[in-house]
């Protein structure tokens, strides 16, 4: 089949096109949210056991101290070890933000490479901030082209993440219309993540983060030397959007230009797992809230979902911590009998307490027709329906279709401050967290994104 539209090109010149200057007061200050909500996240995943090996990895290697790993004492190294390290410190604890029409975690394939890239480049705040915004539009229109049919196999933000991560890279290093085609091209070819870590719960999800990031940055940089790629990376027969989605929907790639911009559709977790989980987990947050809920007075519970939350999040028996983070029925249990989903909850102790692993017993996942349809017409809609059957023959319901943090239930900037406090107060000291948030408030004023971490 010959293509006849050029959405590659149509895409790189919309791209190209951003401008900070034209911004809305409201797109500036969600942009500020979602790099504010990804330091604190990373700062706090810097300290577990993958971002460890991470830095083993590079402690041997060559370095140079280009740009500031998201740890305490924002170590420097190089451009490229700083974005890959900072993508796995920012997804290994499963919360960072996500766009849900897209199913795309858009923050840990734009913040690493815009900061690692931009301090070498002596950038300023509003530059990175065009930059992200970006890189947003771009990850997740390509993911709402692919999705949700693409989604059995392939991990999005892994596939998606060159695009994202290179056209990030693009923004900063200027690249033009015809160089930012080439780095889409390059981008694309290099696409990579699939979903059979979460049979085991291994650790190959930071990976394709990381990977996401040094291909984009790769991309950008060779477009900009004049390597050249394919201009028809996204609709060609033998291109991306064909070779991942058996129902591919090519208008997203293109359609609504100029009609807001995808970051502002972002949504931000408050409990460290699955974002398909969100909406069962706010559920029991509610019904908690109304009812005095004893563990064991529970005969069951029915969870009514849509059915890509049932493909990624249906696990009555969690081998690990990172595979109960995808495990609506540890989730469920572990709502209701340690009424906490940090990142404290995720642990192999809990995974064999008792009482949680009674109550997991009780808890059934379906997929419901009507749900699944609602999300099928509405992506950015992940409902859960649960129902719980008590001894004494009560029956309470809960249906929650936007979770708390969700663009449509959204988090302020007082909830924002508190999740980063809460993750970062540990490692960096309260006056280090304080000094830190005033300077993320006031991205848009800095002139040198280094002072950030001076």
């Amino acid at each position: 089949m010959e293509t006849t539209t050029q959405q590659t090109r149509c895409l790189a010149a919309y791209l190209c096109g951003m401008d900070v200057s034209k911004f809305s007061d409201h797109t500036v200050d969600i942009t500020k949210m979602c790099i504010e909500d990804f330091i604190g996240v990373a700062i706090a995943g810097s300290a577990k056991k993958e971002s460890g090996i991470w830095k083993e990895y590079y402690s041997g290697k060559l370095t140079a101290p280009q740009a500031s790993t998201f740890q305490p004492g924002f170590t420097k190294m190089t451009v490229e070890q700083a974005a890959a390290l900072n993508a796995v410190f920012g997804h290994v604890m499963d919360m960072d933000d996500v766009h849900n029409a897209s199913i795309t975690h858009l923050a840990v394939i734009t913040v690493p490479t815009a900061f690692a890239l931009g301090q070498q480049l002596g950038k300023s705040g509003k530059e990175i901030i065009e930059a992200v915004a970006a890189g947003y539009e771009a990850g997740a229109r390509i993911g709402e082209a692919i999705n949700p049919s693409s989604y059995k196999y392939w991990h999005t933000t892994g596939v998606v993440g060159a695009f994202a991560a290179g056209v990030t890279a693009a923004k900063l290093l200027g690249l033009d219309e015809e160089q930012m085609v080439n780095c889409l091209g390059s981008a694309g070819t290099q696409a990579a993540g699939l979903w059979e870590f979460l049979a085991s719960g291994s650790m190959s999800k930071v990976l394709h983060t990381a990977n996401a990031n040094l291909c984009g940055l790769r991309s950008a940089e060779l477009a900009k030397l004049g390597f050249t790629g394919a201009p028809t990376i996204l609709e060609g027969d033998r291109a991306f959007v064909n070779a991942l989605a058996p129902e591919p929907d090519l208008d997203s790639l293109t359609k609504g230009f100029g009609e807001g911009y995808r970051i502002e559709e972002n949504s931000f977790k408050p409990y460290a797992c699955c974002r398909h989980t969100h909406s069962a987990n706010y559920c029991i947050e509610k019904i908690l809230s109304a009812h005095a809920l004893d563990p064991e007075d529970i005969v069951s519970i029915t969870d009514d979902t849509y059915s890509t939350a049932v493909q990624t999040t249906n696990n009555p028996y969690p081998e690990n911590p990172y595979a109960a983070k995808f495990s609506l029925q540890f989730c469920i249990a572990a709502a209701i009998v340690l009424k906490d989903l940090s990142d404290r909850t995720f642990t192999v102790e809990n995974i064999n307490n008792p009482a949680v692993k009674a109550l997991m017993e009780k808890i059934k996942v379906k997929v419901n027709k009507e749900l699944d349809d609602e999300f099928k017409q509405d992506p950015n809609q992940w409902s859960h329906r649960l129902t719980i059957c008590l001894k004494n023959g009560e029956t309470i319901t809960e249906q929650v279709d936007y979770p708390i943090g969700d663009f449509k239930n959204p988090f302020d900037w007082e909830m924002a401050d508190r999740k980063f406090r809460l993750l970062t107060e540990d490692m960096i000291g309260g006056e280090g967290v304080t000094r830190l948030l005033d300077k993320l408030h006031n991205l848009e004023t800095i002139q040198d994104i280094n002072e950030i971490f001076n």
